[in-house]
C-alpha cells in the first residue's frame, strides 16, 4: 500500500500558511504519508480569481479581527508570533530561495526558518542578507542560495507552481491537496485532512 502524498501550497506572505506549517508534519507523519512543500505567489493567486486580501483594504472590521485572531492562535498553538511593522510581506526572493533546495526533510528545515523569521521576528523577507541569514540559521549556506534566486529555472518553478495552484482551485493559503485530488483550504482544515489520510492509509 502506497503512503499517501501531500501537497502544501504556501506564501510566507500568509499569517494562516504559517501556522499551517506548524501543524501539517504531524499530520501527515501520522499516517506514514509523504509531504511536498511547493511554495507559490499569493499575491499571484489573488490577481488571477480577482480577490483583494483585507489587509490590502485599510483599517475595517476583518483586518482588525485577523490580527487578534493571530494573537489568539499563537497562544493556543504555542507558535512564536510577532506583531509585524509590515504587515505585507514581500516573498518572493524568500520563495524562490526555497525552491533552490530540494523537495522533503531539508526544504522543511529552511520553510520553517523563513516562516519564523517573518512571523516570529518581524523581519523582512525582501531583504537579501536577511534571508541569507535565516537560512544560515536553518543550516544552509545562505548567500550562495540566495545568489541562485536568479537562476531563470527557479523563477520559472515558482511561477510553475504559482499557475498550478490556479488551475487546480487554490484561492488562498495554505492550500492541500491529498492523493485523490480532493482539495483542503487552510490551517484550520489539517484536522479534516488527517481524517482523510487516515482512510487513505487504511484503505
Amino acid at each position: 500500500m502506497a503512503a499517501p502524498g501531500v501537497e502544501f501550497f504556501f506564501d510566507y506572505a500568509s499569517p494562516y500558511a504559517y501556522m499551517g506549517s506548524l501543524k501539517i508534519e504531524e499530520a501527515v507523519n501520522r499516517h506514514g504519508g509523504q509531504l511536498s512543500w511547493k511554495p507559490m505567489v499569493l499575491g499571484f493567486v489573488f490577481q488571477a480569481i480577482g480577490f483583494e486580501a483585507p489587509m490590502t483594504q485599510g483599517k475595517n472590521p476583518k483586518s482588525d479581527y485577523l490580527l487578534q485572531d493571530l494573537q489568539n492562535l499563537s497562544e493556543a498553538y504555542g507558535a512564536p508570533y510577532k506583531p509585524r511593522t509590515d504587515f505585507i510581506i514581500r516573498s518572493i526572493l524568500a520563495l524562490r530561495a526555497t525552491l533552490c533546495i530540494p523537495d522533503g526533510p531539508e526544504r522543511a528545515k529552511a520553510v520553517h526558518g523563513l516562516f519564523h523569521g517573518a512571523w516570529g521576528e518581524d523581519l523582512d523577507l525582501n531583504q537579501p542578507e536577511v534571508v541569507a541569514g535565516l537560512l544560515d540559521k536553518a543550516g544552509f549556506e545562505g548567500a550562495k542560495l540566495v545568489e541562485r534566486t536568479q537562476e531563470p529555472e527557479i523563477k520559472h518553478q515558482l511561477k510553475a507552481n504559482t499557475d498550478e495552484a490556479v488551475q487546480r482551485g487554490a484561492f488562498g493559503a495554505p492550500t492541500m491537496f491529498i492523493d485523490s485530488g480532493r482539495m483542503f483550504w487552510g490551517h484550520d482544515r489539517i484536522d479534516v485532512l488527517d481524517h482523510f489520510l487516515g482512510q487513505a492509509a487504511g484503505a
